[in-house]
């Protein structure tokens, strides 16, 4: 198998922040943001797009362990901003858009 290079880029300078990765002569994107920054990260261009994403956080029913929600949508920027409205979903804190 032949090596890759991956390109991150910190969105607002720091590694807990958003930040973006794309593998090089790919054209998709992965896009990685804490829910805390939901309001800036759907503005992105890229979130209007078709995707697939995920919504991470602790499981408040297993402590120690992670809850994950995998969805998909022809507007991920619509959906995120319905998910973060829904007390059903409210314990993700990290998102993964691709």
């Amino acid at each position: 198998m032949l090596g890759r290079t991956i390109r991150l880029y910190l969105v607002d300078g720091t590694p807990t922040g958003p930040l973006t990765a794309e593998i090089i002569n790919w054209t998709g994107k992965v896009l990685v943001a804490p829910r805390s920054q939901l309001a800036d990260t759907v503005g992105r261009e890229e979130m209007g797009k078709t995707g697939v994403y995920f919504l991470i956080g602790p499981d408040p029913e297993k402590p120690g362990r992670d809850r994950l929600y995998i969805g998909e949508a022809d507007s991920v920027k619509s959906r995120l901003a319905h998910h973060g409205r829904d007390q059903a979903k409210d314990f993700w804190e990290r998102t993964i858009v691709v």
